[in-house]
């Protein structure tokens, strides 16, 4: 066959591009595979947080904030989440209270996630996610932290969405090594009869590649908006504008409001009478005196609720009602990212299908170091030939 001219140049940006991001790419599908089933291992390993006896009655939300508050009383409830059947903690996030004194020099903020029972407002326990904890209280959490930051801050966001960039174009440069004929395209899917050494290894690489090919391919994009979101949410808005919501454009307090004269059984209250509909969560922003609190509606993606009643902090009044995945197209792209990236868009099959593809990442970073090492060590050996006059064997 002969040879196409661009394609030395794709088969070396396509090597070294996967011995460069080797490490990455691996750790990235290894620890996706695991926190597909986040819910169900931390379930396991920490029950006595997340689990709770089932009572007769709950107790009012602002008692639950209260009871997390006296544990963390340095700290503000800007998240809860409400258990959603009768065996379920609720579990609060605490950020710190900027007019408290600050975390001594060097230690990271504290972000504390408080669990408590809903029936008897009791703390169960708590757990710190800006540490890294191994036990097996946090191991989940280092687990998802190893997944977009490696555990290293911030600062390795922008790394990892410059890996999701360059794996984008990847796969477009490895689609096209992969076929390169096109009669015989259906070949590349499968393994060769009789394959062994580097051929069975060299057919495992591109089959398994193209065949998770589409998820993988949505986890790059998907990988890419999460890291590199302003950019990419700019893209997207230039291509169709997504909708400013109230809670981005209302203007910020001159003092954070962490006492607010409405709390969260209020709003849940009203919420729920407004919508008609079940509470999921709620989420406080102190800096502008806003509660969201999110219910569940036919039209959710997945099996969060997605559709957001604002409502001001001091009023009582709701100042927007709406649903993620409904406006511009911009705004259902946006609100598509996580359900896609999780898998849970399409329930159980989903999950799994994007444990798979995190298996297979990791299995095609293998497959092709060991591509990479053959193919290094026979231009070695060609050269030595070469010096030495031997003749060089046929590849």
């Amino acid at each position: 066959m002969k040879r196409v001219p661009y394609r030395s140049a794709l088969v070396f940006w396509h090597r070294w591009f996967g011995v460069l991001a080797a490490l990455f790419l691996f750790v990235i599908g290894f620890t996706g595979s695991i926190i597909v089933f986040y819910e169900e291992l931390d379930h396991v390993l920490n029950r006595d947080l997340l689990a709770v006896q089932p009572g007769e009655t709950h107790r009012p939300l602002d008692e639950i904030a209260a009871a997390g508050v006296r544990t963390e009383p340095d700290h503000y409830v800007s998240y809860l989440d409400v258990a959603n059947d009768d065996t379920g903690s609720v579990r609060l996030f605490m950020p710190r209270r900027v007019d408290r004194p600050p975390a001594p020099d060097g230690d990271p903020v504290p972000r504390p996630s408080v669990f408590v029972d809903p029936y008897s407002a009791t703390v169960l326990g708590s757990r710190d996610l800006s540490q890294i904890d191994l036990s097996r209280r946090g191991i989940m959490s280092f687990i998802y932290r190893l997944h977009y930051e490696l555990a290293l801050g911030p600062t390795m966001y922008w790394v990892f969405g410059l890996i999701a960039l360059l794996w984008l174009v990847d796969h477009a440069i490895s689609a096209g090594l992969s076929f390169p004929r096109g009669k015989s395209w259906v070949s590349s899917f499968r393994i060769r009869e009789g394959a062994s050494g580097h051929k069975l290894n060299f057919d495992l690489h591109r089959a398994a590649g193209l065949w998770i090919f589409p998820i993988t391919l949505t986890l790059a994009f998907t990988g890419l908006y999460f890291n590199w979101n302003n950019e990419v949410r700019g893209a997207i808005n230039a291509l169709s504008p997504i909708t400013k919501r109230y809670p981005e454009t209302a203007e910020l307090l001159p003092t954070p409001l962490y006492d607010p004269p409405k709390g969260f059984s209020v709003v849940a209250s009203i919420a729920q009478e407004h919508a008609k509909a079940q509470v999921d969560a709620i989420i406080y922003n102190a800096q502008k005196g806003l509660y969201v609190v999110y219910v569940f509606d036919p039209a959710d993606i997945y099996t969060a609720g997605q559709r957001a009643i604002v409502i001001d902090a001091t009023s009582a009044a709701v100042k927007e009602d709406y649903h993620t995945t409904k406006g511009s197209i911009g705004d259902a792209v946006v609100a598509w990212q996580f359900p896609l990236h999780s898998g849970k868009a399409f329930g159980w099959p989903g999950r799994i299908a994007i444990f798979v593809a995190g298996i297979g990442l990791c299995g095609l970073i293998i497959t092709g170091l060991l591509i990479w090492r053959r193919k290094s060590s026979s231009r070695v050996l060609a050269r030595r030939r070469t010096l030495t006059g031997s003749p060089t064997p046929a590849e």
